[in-house]
């Protein structure tokens, strides 16, 4: 007796239905795929020891797309390691809105860059290279195992819409080891002393509208090669100084005001720069009103004589 071999028929509908499922699977491994592409990376230095003053380099892969703002939080561990500011030397600076600082063991930043960027063209690879965002400034206090995570990271497209670019980020183990003076032994990184002043930087004044909510404000980035900003001040007019950050309030006045803002670096080293904020009553305006007040003060008195 011979078999019978069954055979299996593919009806129309369960081969849509399988088009449907592989045509599902692919998109999603495609877009599972894009969405890794970009990250945020964190580059710190390949060796650390206690009592170093080291950089770690926080940049952004945007994997080709255009972006125009950033928002992250960045924990780390005060325990081994203490924040002391940033540097932007060779860098993408973002018009930093809440410049790198540090609260309760976290280290907030967040900027827009005009015009959005990509990336740095890399001549060698002939693509583009990440976009360095910021260089974070550290101080190893203890050895140890210390951890820099990401807690909050939002990237925004330049598409005039505000769209997010989904990314990836990943946490970045630090090993301090311990610096142990005498023979044979040294520091990783040798300090070096910064007599230099920061670099010379402009203020730009934005105005705000009659009816806006949002103050007016003036906005500044200074930069210092040897040992990074530490803080500003600012002076107003005929007031004393007081601390800054960019944006800084300043509301106008009746008359104009002369704006100071200092920039310190980490030895005391110091860079002013200065801008003047319009009033409400300019200088011409002033003089025509004064002329109208002397002018009717005289004529007054003409009236007065007359009729006496």
């Amino acid at each position: 007796m011979t078999k019978k071999h069954k055979k299996y028929k593919i009806t129309s509908n369960g081969m849509k239905k399988f088009l449907f499922i592989f045509t599902i699977l692919f998109f999603t491994l495609f877009f599972i795929e894009k969405a890794d592409a970009a990250s945020i990376l964190v580059s710190p230095p390949s060796a650390i020891y206690t009592g170093d003053n080291f950089e770690v380099l926080i940049s952004i892969d945007s994997d080709g797309v255009p972006i125009n703002s950033v928002d992250i939080t960045l924990n780390y561990d005060e325990n081994l390691m203490s924040f002391s500011g940033y540097k932007s030397e060779n860098t993408i600076t973002p018009l930093w809105l809440v410049s790198p600082h540090e609260s309760n063991g976290s280290i907030l930043m967040s900027g827009i860059i005009p015009g959005g960027v990509s990336g740095l063209y890399d001549p060698r690879n002939k693509g583009l290279s990440p976009i360095p965002l910021v260089k974070l400034l550290f101080s190893a206090t203890k050895d140890g195992n210390a951890k820099l995570s990401f807690i909050e990271r939002k990237i925004l497209k330049n598409d005039g819409k505000g769209t997010e670019l989904l990314h990836d980020s990943k946490n970045v183990n630090l090993e301090i080891r311990k610096s142990i003076t005498g023979d044979g032994n040294f520091d990783s990184q040798e300090n070096v002393f910064d007599k230099n002043s920061p670099e010379p930087f402009a203020i730009t004044f934005l105005e705000s509208s009659l009816f806006s909510r949002t103050p007016s404000m003036i906005i500044f980035d200074a930069r210092d090669a040897g040992s990074g900003i530490k803080y500003y001040q600012i002076k107003i007019g005929f007031q004393d100084w007081q601390n800054a950050q960019s944006p800084q309030p300043v509301s106008k006045s009746i008359f104009s005001r002369d704006v100071v803002v200092r920039a310190y670096d980490f030895y005391s080293n110091f860079q002013d720069a200065s801008i003047r904020i319009p009033g409400f009553l300019s200088f011409k305006l002033l003089l025509i009103i004064l002329a109208v007040l002397v002018f009717s003060g005289i004529l007054g008195l003409k009236l007065l004589k007359y009729r006496a």
